[in-house]
């Protein structure tokens, strides 16, 4: 069965997102999969395949930063991403207020997101949050940085 190259990433989000609806495992999973693609960067354009494993998340952040290898939005993005990861998974009782709520638009633009009721705002926010995420690395991998975002590199059939 073939995959769309172009959506594997965030299929693979949608997928797993779907089977659990805690805030907590929305998060993680939009984690893991940005962090994959945050490790196809360094070990495609900075040669060094085996610091990734020994390296936060965060620490990655800002060795693709001094590589000038991300854009400041989708800096942002991932680090509130990584912010929320870090709250969730250290913090019995945490939660995500709503004025945490935004995502970093090209350009300085900011988005804020002001949830209407419902019954699961937040995590409607944090799957968009998560997918927006994904989404802008894999195009600006594709577009600007000229890296196959595909799953496992598979080759293209």
């Amino acid at each position: 069965m073939e995959i769309d190259i172009f959506e594997e990433i965030r299929s693979q989000f949608i997928l797993r997102a779907r089977l659990h609806d805690d805030e907590a495992s929305i998060i993680l999973k939009g984690h893991l999969l940005s962090e994959y693609l945050l490790n196809r960067i360094i070990n495609e354009k900075i040669s060094a395949p085996k610091k990734t494993k020994r390296i936060t998340y965060s620490q990655k952040i800002r060795l693709l930063e001094k590589h000038c290898l991300l854009t400041e939005d989708i800096i942002s993005n991932l680090r509130l991403l990584n912010n929320f990861r870090n709250k969730l998974a250290h913090e019995l009782d945490a939660s995500i207020g709503y004025d945490e709520m935004i995502f970093h638009k090209p350009n300085y633009e900011i988005i804020l997101i002001k949830p209407k009721k419902a019954r699961y705002p937040k995590r409607k926010y944090l799957r968009l949050l998560s997918y927006g995420v994904l989404s802008q690395l894999t195009n600006h991998m594709l577009h600007n940085l000229k890296v196959d975002p595909r799953w496992k590199n598979e080759p293209a059939g």
